[in-house]
C-alpha cells in the first residue's frame, strides 16, 4: 500500500530510517514533541516534512552507525536520503509491507472484502476480529496459522476468546461462508497500525454511519456524545449508568472525560451489550454491564440501585413498550406516558434511579418539548416539580442519515427545586461535512458548556453565538409547557428581527426575572451589611487572632506547564485568556489523557486558585466543581491554599487594591510584565481567623451577585433600547402620551 504524497506511515518512517518498527512506536510515546498523526484516507499517516525536522534534532547513537554513516549523524540525513535514494523509492511510489491492505483507505479495504455479508453480521464479525487481535496477541497466531476456510472453526476460535477472563461473551455468530484471509490479515495490520481502540473506535463509526438510521439503534455520533456528556458535567468519586448502552460510547467518553467514574450500564440487545463491553475493555475501562429487556420501563424503580449521574439516548418513539395502559400497570412519578410512545418513560424511568443531588442527561426527540395529551401533563409536573435544568434543541443532521432534530434534557434531583428553567437554542450550530452529515465545532462545544456553567454559577448566560433564554413555570404555563427552545430563545441579533415585538417581549420577561432577582440580592446584602460592626481598634494593630502572613506560608504556588493541545484530547487546560472576570470561561485548548498522566501534579482541584503570571500580573480566578481535574496551562501559577484557609478569602483578597498595587511593584518587566512562584509567595497576606474569614467572604459574595444583577439589568436595558429604538423612529410603535 503507498500513502498519498506528502504523507509516511509508520512503517514507512522505519523504513527510511532504517530502525525496527517498534522504535518509531517508542519515539512517539516518550517525546511530546514528536509530529501527530492525521487521519488521511481512514489511516494515521505523518507529515514528512514534519517527521524530517523532528529527525534532525535525532542523533544516532555510535553503536547503531551504518558503515557510511559518521559520528554525529542524524536520522534525519538517513532518512532523507533513503527518501531520495534509488534503493528506497519516496514514500508515494514504493510499497512498504505486503501485509499492508491493498489500498490505503481502511473503509474502502473492508468494503472490498465483505463480499456476500449481512452489513450487521459483517460488523460483528470485523469489530470481534480487531478485538481479538488487540486483546491475545498469542492466541491471534493460532487464528492467523489456522484454517480459514472453515468458517465454524474460526468462529470458535473467536468466540472462546471473547468468552474468557474479562472478555465478553460470545457472539452468536451464522456465518455460512468463507472468511477471507485478507480480512483477517487486515485486522491483523489495522489493530498494528493505529491501535486496538481507535481501529474498533474509527471502525465502529464508519459502520454506524454505513447502517444510517439502524445504525442509531447502537451508536450515538460524537458530536451529541460530547454534549451529552459536557451537560452532565460529571465528578469522581461517583458512579455513571447509561440504561440502553448501546455500543458503550457515551460511557467511554464519560469515562475517559472523568477517571474514577464507577461506570454501569445495561444494554436492549445481546449484539449492542457485546460491542459495549469490547469498546470499554480495548480503552482499559472497568464496567458493570448487563442486560435488560424494554420491560423494565413499566417496572416501578422503588428498591432499584440509585447512581450519581445518568446519561441515555433511548430509542425514540418506541412503540408497544407496555403491555396495556401504562396508567393501570404502576404508579408514576409525574403521571402514566401514552402507550404509543415511551418517551416520557423513559424520562421518568431515569428520574426514579437517579441519586439525591445527581444529574442525568437524556436525548429526546424535538416533539418531546411540545406534544399534547399526556406528554403535557407530565411536562407540567416535571416543571412545577422542579426537576429540569436545562432543555438544549440540537441542530439537525447530526444523527447519520436522517435530519431528524433532536434536544437534550438535563434533569436533577435535588433538594433545592429549579425555580427557572434554561432552555438553549443550538440549531445553528455545526457545519456539513463532506459525507452529508452535521458536526459541531470545537467552538460550538465550547460556547455550548460556557452557557452551562456560567447557568450553573448563578450567572444569566450572554452569548451572542447561541441564543438562550431563562423562564419560570408561569412563563411556560402561557404557551401550554411548551419547553421549545427556539420558541424563547433570542441572541441580541435576533431580537431586531421581524417587528421587534418577539425580542421585546423576551426582554422584558428577562428584566422582571432580574428584578425579582435583584430584589432577593439586595435583602440578603442588607441583613449582611445591617449586622456589620464598625470597629476602630488602634492605628495599624489588627485585631486579636488576626495575623499577617506570607503567600507561600498558607498555599503551595506551582507554575503551570507547557503542554502541546490535541485536536482529540479529553482534558481541559486552563489558559490565561480564560480568567475573564473572577470565572474560567471561554474556548479551551485540551490535551490527551497521555500527556495528562505525565503532568498529573498540575491538576487542578475544587478551590484552587488561578493567577495570570505575564502580562496584566494578578488576574485571577477561583475553580470551582465545573473545572476539577483540567490542567493548570503555561502562563499561570496555580495557588492551592493550605487547610484551614478559606479560598473564597483567599481569592478576595487577591482582588484587592492593595495586593495589586502590590503585584504591579513587585513585577519585573516594563513592556511585558511578569512574577514567579518565588516573589508571588512573599506577598504580604492578612489572615484573620477562618469564622471571620468564611464572613467576610459571605458578605463579599452578597456584594458580588448585586454587581453582577445590576450588570445584567444593564445589559438587558441596553438591548431593549437597541430593540424599541428603530420601531420608535419608524413610527411603528407610539410613545405614551
Amino acid at each position: 500500500m503507498t500513502s498519498p504524497q506528502g504523507f509516511v506511515s509508520r512503517a514507512e518512517i522505519a523504513r527510511l530510517a532504517e530502525v525496527k518498527r517498534p522504535a518509531v512506536s517508542n519515539w512517539e510515546r516518550r517525546h511530546e514533541d514528536y509530529p501527530r498523526p492525521r487521519l488521511v484516507g481512514g489511516e494515521q499517516l505523518f507529515e514528512v516534512e514534519a517527521v524530517l525536522e523532528w529527525l534532525d534534532q535525532r542523533r544516532i547513537a555510535s553503536n547503531a552507525l551504518l558503515p557510511n554513516e559518521r559520528s554525529g549523524a542524524t536520522f534525519g540525513q538517513r532518512f532523507r536520503r533513503n527518501l531520495a535514494g534509488p534503493a528506497a523509492q519516496s514514500p508515494q511510489a514504493q510499497p512498504v509491507s505486503t501485509k499492508r491492505p491493498k489500498t490505503n483507505d481502511l473503509w474502502r479495504t473492508l468494503d472490498q472484502l465483505r463480499g456476500a455479508y449481512d452489513i450487521l453480521r459483517y460488523r460483528d464479525l470485523v469489530l470481534s476480529l480487531i478485538f481479538m487481535r488487540a486483546q491475545d496477541r498469542n492466541g491471534w497466531s493460532s487464528v492467523l496459522t489456522g484454517d480459514r476456510s472453515d468458517p465454524a472453526s474460526l468462529m470458535t476460535s473467536i468466540n472462546n476468546k471473547l468468552g474468557t477472563g474479562d472478555a465478553p461473551p460470545p457472539i452468536a455468530f451464522q456465518v455460512d461462508a468463507k472468511i477471507p484471509s485478507e480480512l483477517v490479515e487486515f485486522a491483523d495490520v489495522a489493530v498494528d497500525e493505529l491501535g486496538g481502540a481507535a481501529a474498533f473506535r474509527t471502525l465502529l463509526d464508519r459502520f454506524a454511519m454505513l447502517e444510517g438510521k439502524r445504525g442509531g439503534e447502537f451508536y450515538t455520533p460524537p458530536s451529541i456524545v460530547r454534549v451529552l456528556v459536557e451537560a452532565l458535567a460529571a465528578e469522581a468519586p461517583g458512579t455513571i449508568y447509561d440504561p440502553c448502552c448501546g455500543s458503550g460510547e457515551i460511557l467511554l467518553t464519560a469515562a475517559l472525560q472523568t477517571p474514577g467514574l464507577a461506570v454501569h450500564g445495561d444494554g436492549l440487545n445481546a449484539e449492542a451489550l457485546t460491542l459495549a463491553r469490547m469498546n470499554l475493555a480495548l480503552h482499559g475501562i472497568d464496567s458493570r454491564l448487563g442486560r435488560q429487556s424494554i420491560d423494565v420501563l413499566s417496572r416501578p424503580g422503588n428498591g432499584d440501585s440509585s447512581y450519581s449521574y445518568i446519561v441515555a439516548n433511548p430509542p425514540f418513539g418506541l412503540r408497544g413498550w407496555s403491555r396495556e395502559d401504562p396508567a393501570l400497570e404502576r404508579s408514576w412519578l409525574y403521571g402514566p406516558p401514552p402507550r404509543g410512545n415511551a418517551d416520557f418513560a423513559w424520562l421518568q424511568f431515569v428520574l426514579e434511579r437517579l441519586a439525591p443531588g445527581g444529574r442525568a442527561a437524556v436525548v429526546m426527540p424535538a416533539g418531546a418539548a411540545f406534544r399534547g395529551g399526556r406528554e403535557r401533563v407530565i411536562r407540567q409536573a416535571m416543571v412545577a416539580d422542579g426537576c429540569i435544568e436545562s432543555v438544549i434543541a440540537l441542530p439537525p443532521m447530526l444523527f447519520y442519515n436522517t435530519a431528524i432534530g433532536a434536544t437534550i434534557w438535563v434533569l436533577r434531583r435535588s433538594s433545592n427545586p429549579q425555580r427557572e428553567l434554561l432552555l438553549v437554542d443550538a440549531t445553528g450550530l455545526g457545519r456539513l461535512s463532506q459525507r452529508a452529515q452535521r458536526e459541531l465545532s470545537e467552538q460550538d462545544h465550547e460556547v455550548i458548556r460556557a452557557v452551562l456553567t456560567d447557568w450553573r454559577a448563578g450567572v444569566t448566560p450572554a452569548h451572542e453565538a447561541l441564543p438562550t433564554a431563562v423562564v419560570t413555570a408561569a412563563d411556560l404555563k402561557k404557551n401550554d409547557y411548551d419547553l421549545t427552545p427556539e420558541k424563547y430563545a433570542l441572541n441580541e441579533a435576533a431580537a431586531r428581527t421581524d417587528d421587534g415585538r418577539q425580542g421585546i417581549e423576551t426582554l422584558l420577561r428577562e428584566l422582571a426575572r432580574l428584578g425579582e432577582r435583584s430584589a432577593r440580592v439586595d435583602m440578603v446584602m442588607d441583613q449582611m451589611i445591617g449586622r456589620a460592626q464598625i470597629l476602630e481598634p488602634p492605628v495599624q494593630e489588627l485585631p486579636p487572632g488576626w495575623q499577617e502572613v506570607r503567600l507561600a506560608d498558607i498555599s503551595e504556588l506551582t507554575a503551570g506547564p507547557s503542554a502541546r493541545a490535541s485536536d482529540d484530547g479529553s482534558v481541559g487546560v486552563v489558559r490565561p485568556r480564560n480568567l475573564v472576570g473572577g470565572r474560567i470561561t471561554g474556548s479551551f485548548d485540551r490535551i490527551d489523557e497521555g500527556t495528562a498522566g505525565k503532568l498529573e501534579t498540575h491538576r487542578l482541584a475544587e478551590g484552587d486558585i488561578l493567577c495570570t503570571r505575564t502580562g496584566v500580573v494578578g488576574r485571577h480566578a477561583l475553580v470551582t466543581s465545573a473545572h476539577k481535574g483540567w490542567m493548570c496551562g503555561t502562563g499561570l501559577i496555580r495557588i492551592r491554599p493550605r487547610q484551614g484557609i478559606d479560598p473564597k478569602y483567599l481569592s478576595d483578597y487577591l482582588n484587592s487594591p492593595s495586593v495589586l498595587d502590590w503585584l504591579t511593584r513587585h513585577s519585573a518587566g516594563s513592556v511585558l510584565p511578569s512574577i514567579n512562584t518565588r516573589v508571588l509567595g512573599t506577598l504580604p497576606v492578612v489572615l484573620p481567623p477562618a469564622e471571620a474569614q468564611g464572613e467576610i467572604g459571605r458578605v463579599l459574595q452578597a456584594l458580588d451577585d448585586k454587581i453582577t444583577t445590576h450588570e445584567q439589568i444593564a445589559r438587558a436595558t441596553a438591548a431593549l433600547r437597541d430593540s424599541l429604538y428603530p420601531l420608535l423612529t419608524s413610527g411603528r410603535v407610539s410613545p405614551p402620551e
